[in-house]
C-alpha cells in the first residue's frame, strides 16, 4: 500500500509525463510550453497566458473493486486488527491554452492523448526516477516521503468520455473561467494506508484436527415448578424438556443474556433441571440451551451448538407496601417495590383499577407510564416512583407492567381482588 502522499504523488508524475511529451509535438513541438497545476479559472487571461498544458484534479471517488476486497481492520472491541485502508479513483482534466490561430491547444491535446494512450501504467520505475530528482533538486522535498512506487497495484491513465453536457456542468463551477479545450482522464487506482501497528497475535503452537459430531438441541417446552397463577423469581426451579439437551463437555442455560451451569446429575438428554438465576429482568424472556466446545491445549470454552430460543414470560411481583407523597400541585407520586429488580431502559406502566366500586358501576381505571431510569445512575432500582395526576381520591389496585409482563392481583376473602392497593388522597 502506500501512505497519505500517493495522491498528489500521482498529480506530480502526471505532470512529469506530460512536460517530457510537449517537445515532441510534430514540427518542433510549443515555444515555451509548459504544465501547471493549477485551477483553471486561476490561469492567465487569454492574452497574457502561458502557452501549455494545465493539470487539475477535480473529483476523487472510491474504487469498488479494490473498496469490496477490503476486510474489517478492527475487533469489536476497537483494537487494530489489520492495517485499514482506502482505494481512490481519481479524475483529471487537461486544459490546453496557447494560440488558437496556430491551433497549439490542440497540437498539444494530440500529443498529451498519444502519449497517455501509448503509455497508460504508472510504471514504478517512473514513480522512483522522479523521486529521486525531485531530493537532488531538493533534499527537503515531500516527494522524498512518498512510497507510491511501493503499493501492491499500479496507477494506469484512461481517457474519460466526457460529453458537451458534463463538460459545461464541470466548467461552470469555475468562477468567470473562460472555456478553454479540455479533455478529462481517469487514474486508477490509488491505494492509501495508514502506518497503524495491529497488536499481532501469539503464533500456533501446536497443529490438529478436531472432529466433533454437529448435535443441535431442540427445546419443546419449559416448565416451572410452580402453581399456574405463582410468577416466576430467582431461584424457581425450571425443567427444560426437549431433544439432544446434554452436552458432551458441560451444559449450559441462557437466559436473558446470564449463563447457568447445568449440574452433571440434572442434565440428561431429554431434560436439564436449573434454576431461575438471579439478574433475570421481567418480561417475556428467551431460555437458550447452549453447548460450548472444549478446543486447545489446555482446553478452552469456545463457542459451540445453542439451541433455538424459548419464551419464559417472567412476571413483577409488587414486593411491598404501596406508599404515595405529593409531588407537586395536583400530582401524587406513587412509588411500588418490585422483584425483580426493573432496568435502566424496560418501558414500565403503572395501572390503577378502583377497589370495589359501587355495585351496578363500572370502576374508575387509570394507567400512567413511568418515568425511565437515568441511565447514569444504577443499572437497576427496586422500586419504580410514578407521578399521577387527575386520579379521584379513594383506594386503587395497583398492577405494573414492566416490558409487557403484568403483576398478579391477590384475591381476598370474598372472592374478589384485594392485594395489592394504595389510597391515593
Amino acid at each position: 500500500m502506500s501512505n497519505s502522499l500517493s495522491v498528489a504523488m500521482v498529480t506530480a508524475a502526471l505532470s512529469r509525463i506530460l512536460s517530457e511529451a510537449l517537445p515532441l509535438v510534430p514540427g518542433g513541438g510549443v515555444e515555451n510550453a509548459r504544465v501547471t497545476t493549477l485551477r483553471p479559472d486561476m490561469l492567465a487571461s487569454v492574452d497574457g497566458e502561458a502557452r501549455g498544458i494545465n493539470v487539475f484534479l477535480y473529483e476523487v471517488v472510491s474504487n469498488g473493486s479494490w473498496t469490496a476486497a477490503n476486510l474489517p481492520t478492527r475487533r469489536p472491541d476497537g483494537t487494530v486488527l489489520a492495517r485499514p485502508q482506502q482505494a481512490l479513483d481519481l479524475h483529471y482534466l487537461l486544459t490546453f491554452s496557447g494560440d488558437e490561430s496556430a491551433l497549439e491547444p490542440q497540437r498539444m491535446l494530440g500529443v498529451a492523448i498519444t502519449t497517455l494512450t501509448a503509455r497508460p501504467v504508472l510504471s514504478r520505475e517512473l514513480v522512483r526516477d522522479l523521486i529521486e530528482r525531485a531530493t537532488q533538486a531538493d533534499p527537503t522535498t515531500w516527494e522524498r516521503f512518498s512510497d507510491l512506487a511501493d503499493q501492491v497495484d499500479v496507477v494506469r491513465f484512461t481517457l474519460l468520455p466526457l460529453n458537451l453536457e458534463e463538460l459545461s456542468k464541470l466548467w461552470s463551477t469555475f468562477f468567470q473561467a473562460p472555456y478553454r479545450l479540455s479533455v478529462a482522464f481517469h487514474a486508477a487506482v490509488v491505494l492509501l494506508e495508514d502506518d497503524l501497528a495491529p497488536a499481532p497475535a501469539l503464533p500456533v503452537l501446536n497443529r490438529g484436527v478436531d472432529v466433533a459430531a454437529l448435535n443441535i438441541p431442540s427445546i419443546t417446552r419449559v416448565i416451572a415448578d410452580a402453581a399456574a397463577t405463582d410468577p416466576l423469581l430467582p431461584g424457581t426451579t425450571l425443567r427444560i424438556e426437549g431433544r439432544r439437551l446434554r452436552g458432551p463437555f458441560v451444559t449450559r442455560v441462557r437466559l436473558d443474556g446470564v449463563e447457568v451451569l447445568v449440574p452433571e446429575d440434572q442434565a440428561t438428554g431429554t431434560r436439564l433441571v436449573v434454576p431461575l438465576p438471579a439478574g433475570v429482568t421481567a418480561g417475556v424472556r428467551g431460555v437458550q440451551v447452549v453447548h460450548p466446545r472444549m478446543v486447545g491445549t489446555p482446553p478452552v470454552e469456545r463457542g459451540g451448538a445453542a439451541s433455538q430460543a424459548a419464551p419464559i414470560l417472567v412476571r413483577p411481583v409488587v414486593a411491598g407496601p404501596v406508599t404515595t407523597a405529593p409531588g407537586g400541585p395536583d400530582v401524587v407520586e406513587v412509588t411500588v417495590p418490585l422483584i425483580p429488580p426493573v432496568g435502566v431502559r424496560q418501558h414500565v406502566v403503572l395501572t390503577l383499577n378502583e377497589h370495589h366500586p359501587p355495585d351496578g358501576e363500572t370502576g374508575r381505571a387509570y394507567a400512567f407510564v413511568a418515568p425511565p431510569l437515568d441511565p447514569a445512575g444504577p443499572a437497576t432500582a427496586d422500586a419504580v416512583t410514578v407521578p399521577v395526576t387527575g386520579v379521584t381520591a379513594g383506594e386503587y389496585l395497583v398492577r405494573v407492567q414492566v416490558d409487557g409482563a403484568e403483576s398478579i392481583l391477590t384475591p381476598g376473602a370474598d372472592g374478589r381482588y384485594d392485594q395489592p392497593r394504595v389510597s391515593i388522597p
